[in-house]
């Protein structure tokens, strides 16, 4: 719009500079004076060339009406240019929205890959790991293990805040439900695997400190205990990705 009033006026200010000019044709002239014809019996008196008519000088611009117009044609051109390149602005793409759908195939994605990485393996390598120092990552051959026990906290992130969004958006309560139900059993897939990894440390420090065989005994009882429970969890983890498969 302030393009549009900006060129309107210039064009109105160029139309009344035009139209304030003289038209090619149009000065007005003196006629020569009249003269009276000669008697027929005399030859007629030489007379001077009549002088050249001018034009009065009125005071108005003599400047050609034609070259106006050129000029306003090439301001109008130039602000418009310009009124465009400052108009411009840049493109700016929204983000896809994400919908339910997208939070469930996230959320069921990270927590299968959670339930095949947190297994007895794992915490039984974290613990031993963890005793002979060796559970950073590059500090020895299971380094891949390592790895894999770093991801685990991120992994568990991006899986709950999946399903925490699938929860709240879930077009119905069968929805809303599996969700719930796979983050609490991925809470207690990661606390099994926890207090299982734990518990072999244990073992091997009280192995290393060569206890009776009553006190060795104890933690092994302890080191079963939590291997069962995280069996339970992850089948517990398992029923609750069969549920959210049917959804997803």
């Amino acid at each position: 719009m302030k393009r549009v009033i900006i060129i309107a006026l210039l064009a109105t200010t160029v139309l009344a500079a035009c139209s304030g000019t003289n038209p090619p044709d149009g000065g007005s002239t003196i006629a020569p004076p009249v003269t009276e014809a000669p008697p027929a019996t005399e030859a007629p008196p030489a007379t001077d060339a009549p002088s050249d008519t001018t034009i009065p000088d009125d005071g108005e611009s003599t400047t050609p009406w034609w070259l106006l117009i050129l000029v306003g044609l090439g301001l109008l051109i130039l602000v418009a240019v310009f009124a465009s390149r400052g108009s411009k602005k840049a493109v700016v793409v929204p983000a896809a929205r994400t919908t339910w759908k997208d939070d469930a195939h996230k959320g069921y994605a990270e927590a299968r890959w959670l339930y095949d990485a947190m297994g007895e393996d794992m915490a039984v390598w974290r613990g031993n790991a963890k005793f002979d120092g060796t559970d950073a990552v590059g500090a020895s051959a299971g380094t891949s293990r390592a790895d894999t026990w770093a991801s685990l906290s991120p992994r568990m992130a991006a899986a709950t805040d999946a399903l925490y969004s699938l929860e709240a958006a879930a077009p119905d309560t069968r929805t809303a439900a599996a969700a719930s139900e796979t983050t609490a059993a991925l809470r207690g897939v990661r606390d099994s695997l926890d207090a299982r990894a734990e518990s072999r440390f244990a073992y091997r420090t009280t192995e290393a400190a060569s206890p009776s065989q009553d006190v060795l005994m104890d933690a092994r009882e302890r080191e079963v205990r939590s291997s069962r429970n995280l069996v339970e969890a992850r089948n517990s983890l398992a029923s609750a990705l069969t549920n959210l498969s049917t959804i997803v």
